[in-house]
């Protein structure tokens, strides 16, 4: 009883704040009139928070710099959380996760009654991690994101290549390539330059754009490539079967490269695991035949 205590302390303070968050809000105006609109449905973590986020958020954005929200913004364009937090959230979902790494820390303790200093301080080292563990999510998911668009953008630019061929104006080869793109990051990335484009945006600004959210050297390539064909009036269609072509000789040395990774990858394992296995099986019958013919007894009966 008394081990599950603290646990229950800790998951009623956190109720109990959730729900106060949550009454603070205010109710003036309609759902459909709050700033959540632009949002993508959030994560459910991310649902849980939402009454903490939205009620500090404010505050926090009130003390950020120009720079400091920039920097934020692009570390959430990059990895494809632009539409689920503001850059004034993750200040606070930082602070929130160091307030919990604490209480997970003081439960701890708590539970295993742990008042050795070594202890205590390896129970501190978990403030720390809480706090940046926001920021590792984000550059995980980045990392992510990043290898997912550039296995799928030589086939959007085939795609392109081929509907420029068949006569359609760039923009119009743009979309039939996002629709045959399946879900991912390229197909996100390129959906949102169709829509800055439709809102208003110049298609040079939202290529711009694009470039500075990805923040990958082919796609800044292709930018450049698509902006010099606009001011040289060069021909798009062989600039993109270009742009093409070298991104598909990309992804094959790629594929390349981490196909030579591989015997080194699996030597640790082929050493740790298999060959350990493999001479116990080979020579367990050996040794019980020595034991059994009197070889191997050293030490007299």
């Amino acid at each position: 009883m008394g081990a599950w205590m603290p646990a229950g302390l800790v998951g009623g303070a956190c109720v109990l704040v959730l729900l106060w968050a949550r009454a603070l809000q205010p109710r003036a105006c309609p759902p459909s009139m709050r700033d959540d609109a632009w949002r993508d449905r959030l994560p459910l973590v991310l649902r849980a928070l939402r009454p903490l986020l939205r009620r500090y958020a404010r505050s926090v954005a009130a003390t950020m710099t120009a720079s400091q929200r920039e920097v934020l913004q692009s570390r959430l364009d990059a990895a494809g959380a632009s539409y689920w937090i503001t850059p004034a959230e993750l200040v606070v979902l930082r602070r929130l996760a160091c307030a919990g790494g604490l209480l997970m820390a003081f439960y701890v303790m708590w539970l295993l009654d742990l008042r050795d200093p070594l202890y205590i301080g390896l129970a501190a080292c978990l403030v720390p991690f809480a706090y940046c563990y926001p920021d590792i999510w984000l550059r995980d998911a980045r990392e992510r994101r990043r290898a997912s668009f550039e296995k799928e953008f030589p086939f959007f630019l085939d795609v392109v290549v081929l509907a420029m061929r068949a006569g359609l104006t760039f923009a119009a080869a743009v979309e039939q390539a996002v629709e045959q793109l399946r879900a991912g990051a390229a197909r996100e990335e390129f959906a949102r330059y169709l829509r800055e484009t439709r809102a208003g945006v110049t298609r040079r600004a939202a290529l711009d754009r694009l470039a500075a959210r990805v923040m990958i050297p082919a796609v800044t390539s292709f930018v450049a490539s698509v902006t010099q064909a606009e001011e040289t009036g060069a021909s798009l269609g062989d600039v993109l079967a270009d742009q093409a072509r070298q991104r598909r000789q990309e992804r094959f040395v790629r594929a390349e490269k981490m196909a030579s990774r591989a015997p080194v990858k699996m030597l640790f394992p082929l050493i740790a695991l298999l060959f350990p296995t493999t001479f116990i099986i080979l020579g367990f019958p050996i040794v019980m035949q020595l034991v059994e013919a009197g070889v191997l007894d050293i030490f007299p009966r």
